[in-house]
């Protein structure tokens, strides 16, 4: 199973996408942390993306051929880039399940404002993937991490997880 928790830089998906991983025991495939691992640090051009993202799909690839459950934390900010990962599950016979994290602007600008462990986004990258985000229009979960607590968050995700994957 995939899940990719998506949304804007400083919405709390990484935080969100740790806590998930560990919940369903699963490898968490972070774009900040295999953008640092490819030495791309600081590179947000449309190639170093790219790059980020086939990187990403090689090793959610053999997660799953290695029967493990994968949480993908990246802004997916492309209905392009997005394909490309429903392709990949397809192709792997794989479910894959979409959970955007969302919060107001004015805590973003607090949370981006501070340090945080792999990411470097700060409030002008987060305003320039806000200009160019396509909003994903297929049924997925969307949370609030302002006003949600953790637990909660979990407890809505894993069961919209299993209810989809009764459905199949």
């Amino acid at each position: 199973m995939i899940t990719a928790v998506f949304g804007l830089p400083g919405s709390g998906k990484t935080f969100f996408a740790r806590q998930l991983a560990l919940s369903i025991d699963g490898l968490l495939i972070s774009s900040d942390t295999v953008r640092n691992d490819m030495a791309r640090g600081g590179r947000y051009d449309e190639n170093t993306k790219i790059e980020v993202y086939q990187m990403m799909l090689v090793m959610m690839g053999d997660a799953v051929m290695d029967k493990r459950n994968v949480v993908i934390d990246a802004t997916f900010y492309k209905e392009n880039i997005r394909s490309l990962f429903k392709e990949k599950a397809t192709e792997l016979h794989s479910p894959l399940y979409f959970i955007e994290i969302k919060a107001p602007e004015e805590i973003i600008k607090e949370r981006v404002s501070k340090k945080r462990i792999d990411s470097e986004a700060d409030f002008g990258v987060y305003l320039k993937i806000k200009e160019e985000f396509e909003p994903l229009k297929e049924d997925h979960l969307v949370l609030y991490s302002d006003h949600e607590a953790l637990s909660k968050m979990l407890d809505t995700a894993l069961a919209y997880i299993n209810f989809k994957n009764e459905k199949r």
